[in-house]
């Protein structure tokens, strides 16, 4: 039997690169090598400085690659953050299939329709996710392929993101040298690595907390039915504990995931050190106050993802409940918060069903990287990678051509 070609997915997040090589198996994934790489270029989920990810790119995906012993030539890559919006759209076509028949062709055509509506100036389309379709008016069908119909009639939920954003992520990955295979919404990624059929099925309210923003995807009936970004992260709880603790960043860091927010509420008169800035001698907190000034954080983030839901009345649809994942979701105690914030049983999201090597990427920061492999797998076709960036193809070639050369501004 032939083996199947491995893939790679490409995280860029906010500071770090996450990058996985790996063979999808039968609801998992065999993982063949994994590399990471920090940056300060993304500070809000958008590429500021290209160079600086770029690097990181190059760095994550060089370690992949020696881990692996595949050479990192191709990858699927996640968009997110901020400039992607979504909505409900509907359409319709006249069925031109044989025999009066849906072909795939009509399939494809109605929801190309779909992509034609409310799109922004500026804005690409990023994905047409299927939410159910009709045959003559007659609804709740998931695929219509070979049924008898006059018109067929589609919604959707349609993606868009800013076409400078798509531009500045793509360009960034082929000036490390790699190809973009394709690109997927993160939190469609991160459900594919986390998710099971049953929450899918039922309602499930996935929430991603990278370290710079937070995306929010409700799942009914296997699809989308809405989705959203909140500009608050892993970094604001970290910054927030450096503001008020008067510490050093990398100390807040530390004392966040040490501490987090059971330590608190479970035994509140525990002392916890915190180097001041300017190099004095430590001070001394009770953990009780390190949590109430990340659950004040916290309940920030949870109401501002509480309001579109009840905006929309979707505040019931999480019937499976709701699944905390990404690096911010790390600290204890948020799920429990969750859970009384938001009404629903919470837990947090690893990627599931790893094989071989799965340390360090059995971990929920590391969910939209194994994910993008599993999810690209599961589409099974190659998706659009436009709008291509020329400037960066020429820049991904002349790196795999010239190599060091190149990289030194050229030869003797």
């Amino acid at each position: 039997m032939t083996e199947p070609t491995p893939l790679v997915g490409i995280d860029v997040g906010s500071e770090a690169v996450r990058v996985v090589v790996g063979v999808p198996v039968p609801d998992g994934l065999r993982v063949l090598g994994s590399g990471q790489a920090t940056h300060a270029g993304a500070p809000k989920g958008v590429v500021a400085e290209m160079e600086a990810v770029t690097d990181a790119i190059r760095t994550a995906a060089e370690e992949a690659e020696a881990m692996a012993s595949v050479p990192v030539e191709r990858a699927i890559v996640g968009l997110g953050g901020p400039s992607i919006v979504g909505w409900r759209v509907n359409a319709a076509v006249i069925v031109e299939g044989a025999d009066g028949r849906v072909a795939r062709s009509d399939r494809d055509a109605v929801l190309e329709r779909c992509k034609l509506f409310r799109r922004p100036a500026d804005y690409t389309v990023l994905d047409v996710i299927p939410m159910g379709f009709a045959v003559d008016g007659q609804g709740g069908i998931r695929e219509p392929i070979g049924l008898p119909a006059r018109e067929l009639q589609a919604e959707a939920y349609v993606l868009h993101t800013h076409r400078t954003h798509w531009d500045s992520v793509t360009e960034a990955v082929y000036a490390a040298g790699i190809e973009v295979e394709a690109v997927y919404f993160e939190p469609l990624a991160a459900a594919a690595a986390v998710l099971t059929p049953d929450e899918l099925e039922l309602g499930c309210l996935l929430i991603d907390i990278g370290l710079g923003t937070t995306e929010w995807t409700v799942f009914q009936e296997g699809a989308v039915v809405a989705a959203g970004c909140i500009p608050l992260g892993g970094r604001n709880f970290t910054n927030d504990l450096a503001a008020i603790l008067r510490t050093p960043s990398r100390s807040a860091e530390e004392i966040k995931r040490r501490v987090g927010m059971e330590t608190g509420r479970e035994n509140p008169d525990a002392a916890v050190e915190a180097p001041p800035l300017g190099g004095e001698a430590n001070r001394v907190y009770p953990a009780g106050y390190v949590t109430e000034i990340l659950e004040a954080r916290a309940k920030e983030l949870l109401v501002a993802i509480h309001r579109p839901l009840v905006e929309f009345q979707l505040e019931n649809v999480p019937r499976a409940g709701i699944v905390l994942t990404g690096a911010g979701a790390l600290l204890d105690g948020l799920a429990d918060m969750a859970e009384g914030i938001l009404g629903h049983r919470a837990r947090r999201g690893r990627p599931r069903n790893l094989q071989e090597l799965a340390d360090p990427v059995n971990s929920e920061a590391w969910a939209v990287a194994c994910g993008l492999i599993r999810l690209h797998a599961e589409r099974g076709a190659t998706r659009r990678k436009e709008p291509e960036n020329v400037s960066g193809r020429l820049l991904a070639w002349l790196r795999r051509t010239f190599g060091e050369i190149f990289e030194m501004g050229g030869g003797s």
